[in-house]
């Protein structure tokens, strides 16, 4: 059975539901973190790909932030190279003030 290794920057990961199957993928808060992105080798390449093309539409598929590839090192270098990739889910700064708020002295 052909694998593939999946890069995700989504902050909890998320679980691929296609069917009856289902496969956790490793999110941002995962021990294996490359460029924000968590890192989960040994997935069923058939089951990922459909789940991909089924779900094309989804804004995280479609910016990106969930990927695949054969080789884990090809998934570790786009890893690296997303790494400055928005996914809007990013803790808030707490230094900075929200426009139109001006502090009182």
């Amino acid at each position: 059975m052909p694998t593939v290794t999946v890069g995700c920057k989504l902050p909890n990961g998320i679980v691929l539901h296609l069917g009856e199957k289902e496969q956790m993928v490793n999110g941002s808060n995962s021990s294996l973190v490359i460029g924000g992105h968590g890192i989960t080798e040994d997935v069923d390449k058939v089951f990922f790909d459909a789940w991909m093309k089924k779900n094309a539409k989804l804004k995280f598929v479609k910016d990106g932030l969930i990927f695949a590839h054969e080789e884990t090192d090809s998934t570790k270098a786009e890893a690296k190279e997303k790494a400055d990739v928005k996914t809007g889910l990013e803790p808030l700064d707490t230094n900075a003030k929200p426009d139109g708020i001006t502090e009182v002295k």
